[in-house]
């Protein structure tokens, strides 16, 4: 692996020890942890949101697949195999059992094995003979998560050598002005092995000033004064690439690998990236970081520089901070905030979107989870007040003290304005529905005993309250304890009305006032008709008798 590499891998291998989330727009959300163990990969599945179970569709990078139907449980756990050292990019596809399925996908590298660049003393390593030879020192910086390390060197044209199996250091000899390739290859404790390779050149005795440290001269000098603090010689370039800045041969490479980046990054001076690199800090991060910079647009790349030197924050908390940043309109400051204070790039992602579906301010967020509500019930609760047209507050507190979802689903379903649903948990879903129904029993026995007395109130010539006060208060709720009643009040108005009528008659038949016959009737016949006709007849054939006599 080539010098200029390192700082990639180096990248690569800070996002694999991380979990790695992913969103789909559809809600689903996935994290994966890998843990490497020699060969073997153990990947920590996490998933939220969705409707188990769920399927997980994989691909480990080195051709091998797999499919994992009928997961219901999380976290989860899939292991997977590799038999040759190397990085492989690895993708997991998840899908829930929603009627419409839900999506989510997630992906990340794992490096299996050790990773070596081989360095030399001088970089680039250009030697001038000096009394005939040119001595380099070589180390082999491997990472690897599993030591000790084993080393084999090769150096190609070298006159002499020196090495140790268990030392990642080495030296070489050359007395020959030419192009020599030096080899060291690392095997790790598992038995995974990488190597990597290294040209070394070994150069006649220069006179005057190196042709390499006058282009840099050169091409750096038309930088100024827009991307360089001075016009440079030849002469102080070559003493930067002695080391006259760091006590160390700097390298033509790097110097003019800053040079090649200044014309990309505007923003920054030939020496600003010249001095990142030289304080140890990668090349790929500062790209990034010049991207993160022009996605922010409002955050320059010299205060994100700043941040990662000084330690406030990694180049992995800024690349999440930006995510949250153009993904949910986060706050960019609160973002990273939040990071440095050690909360996880996945639940971040979480915090800030379930700010974007509740429409609340992260800060406001924080009361509800200090309060000790859970994101994903907050998100539920959003999703299921969307369902139903509610508030989303009052679902989540009905859920905290005990309700589940579906009893909060019915009894939002059965709210209206007299009833809350709060108070219809409270008496319970089922008990509700049954008071519901015996309310409405009762009102339509009250609407067919309204119109049972409107039906007799006319037949009978009375009221509709009399007819309820006899209801209620006589017969007791009995209707044909009421009808007879009614009854029984008809026949003696009508029997009242014929005795007005035979009074009248029988006044005037007899010539008599119905004073009279009511004296009768009432009196000696003591309510017989009859007897009064009786009477009647009697006292006209005296009246009558007495007529003839004379």
């Amino acid at each position: 692996m080539s010098r200029y590499r390192i700082f990639t891998v180096i990248l690569v291998m800070a996002i694999t020890i991380a979990p790695l989330p992913a969103m789909a727009e559809d809600g689903l959300f996935v994290e994966v942890t890998p843990e490497v163990t020699c060969g073997d990969v153990n990947f920590l599945v996490n998933v939220e949101d969705g409707i188990l179970p769920y399927n997980l569709a994989w691909e480990f990078g080195d051709g091998e697949s797999l499919e994992e139907p009928g997961i219901d449980a999380f976290p989860h756990t899939t292991d997977h195999a590799y038999l040759v050292s190397g990085d492989y990019e690895w993708v997991l596809n998840v899908t829930d059992s929603s009627e419409i399925p839900l999506t989510g996908m997630t992906s990340g590298i794992v490096t299996i094995g050790p990773s070596v660049t081989l360095l030399a003393d001088e970089m680039p390593p250009i030697k001038e003979l000096e009394g005939g030879e040119a001595t380099f020192n070589f180390t082999a910086d491997v990472l690897g998560e599993f030591p000790p390390f084993a080393y084999e060197w090769s150096f190609e044209g070298a006159s002499s050598s020196t090495s140790d199996p268990a030392s990642n250091t080495a030296s070489a000899t050359y007395t020959t002005p030419g192009k020599y390739t030096a080899i060291v290859t690392v095997t790790d404790d598992c038995g995974f092995t990488h190597t990597d390779t290294l040209l070394v050149v070994v150069v006649e005795p220069l006179f005057g000033c190196h042709p390499m440290a006058q282009r840099i001269a050169d091409e750096v000098s038309k930088l100024y004064p827009e991307q360089a603090e001075k016009e440079y010689t030849c002469e102080e370039i070559y003493y930067i690439f002695l080391g006259g800045l760091t006590g160390r041969q700097t390298g033509f490479g790097r110097l003019w690998h800053a040079y090649k980046l200044a014309l990309t990054i505007e923003d920054l001076t030939w020496e600003q990236i010249r001095d990142w690199h030289l304080d140890g800090t990668g090349w790929g991060l500062l790209v990034q970081l010049n991207r993160f910079a022009e996605a922010l647009e409002n955050v320059g790349i010299v205060d994100l520089m700043d941040r990662v030197l000084s330690g406030e924050n990694t180049v992995s908390q800024i690349r999440s901070a930006l995510r949250v940043v153009i993904r949910y309109e986060a706050d960019f400051e609160d973002a990273l905030a939040r990071l440095a204070d050690g909360l996880s790039p996945g639940k971040l992602a979480q915090l800030y979107r379930t700010a974007q579906d509740l429409d609340l301010d992260p800060s406001d967020l924080d009361g509800y989870l200090e309060m000790g509500f859970d994101l994903q019930e907050m998100r539920h609760a959003a999703k299921l007040a969307t369902q139903l047209g509610g508030d989303w507050a009052a679902l989540i507190i009905a859920h905290s003290e005990g309700y589940n979802w579906g009893e909060i689903r019915k009894a939002h379903q059965l709210a209206d304005e007299t009833f809350d649903v709060l108070t219809i948990l409270d008496v319970g879903v089922q008990e509700f529905r049954r008071q519901q129904r015996m309310q409405t029993q009762e009102e339509r026995r009250m609407e067919l005993n309204l119109r049972t007395a409107a039906h007799y109130a006319n037949q009978y010539g009375a009221t509709e309250e009399d007819v309820l006060a006899v209801f209620n208060e006589i017969c007791d709720g009995d209707w044909k304890c009421v009808r007879d009643y009614l009854r029984e009040g008809s026949g003696n108005s009508h029997q009242a009305g014929q005795d007005q009528r035979t009074a009248a008659r029988l006044a005037t038949q007899y010539g008599i006032s119905e004073q009279e016959i009511w004296s009768l009737f009432e009196g000696t016949c003591s309510g017989d008709w009859k007897c009064v006709r009786d009477q009647l007849r009697e006292m006209f054939r005296e009246e009558h008798g007495k007529g003839k006599d004379k």
